[in-house]
């Protein structure tokens, strides 16, 4: 499951993903994007992976992939946080799908990435 961050904050998207993600989650997640991108022009995004476990299926990872590069333009700055090697490794692969600044950060810079999402 997802939930969304920093509501109080219009030009910084946050979202916190927990577990194994579902294909139905992605596309909830993925219209809650189009809906914050509708009120804010090249937000800066936070994807908090803290308590993230993958994927429930090839379908959610193919969702996700879509969601990546359909907004690979849309974002300014995209802060990613978490405590695994694996999702640093990831974060540098995805860097390659998106055509956006991307920067990884530790379980405890939650509020540093917020920061630096917002400065883009």
């Amino acid at each position: 499951m997802f939930t969304e961050t920093l509501t109080a904050q219009d030009d910084v998207v946050g979202i916190a993903c927990e577990g194994k993600l579902t294909e139905d989650d992605l596309k909830r997640m993925h219209a809650l994007l189009h809906e914050r991108l509708q009120a804010e022009a090249k937000p800066g995004l936070v994807v908090d992976l803290t308590g993230f476990e993958g994927y429930e299926g090839l379908a959610a990872l193919r969702e996700d992939m879509k969601m990546d590069t359909t907004h690979r333009n849309d974002f300014r700055r995209i802060a990613v946080v978490g405590d695994s090697k694996w999702m640093e490794w990831g974060t540098s692969l995805a860097g390659l799908l998106t055509c956006s600044e991307m920067r990884w950060f530790g379980p405890g810079e939650k509020e540093a990435a917020a920061e630096w999402a917002r400065r883009g």
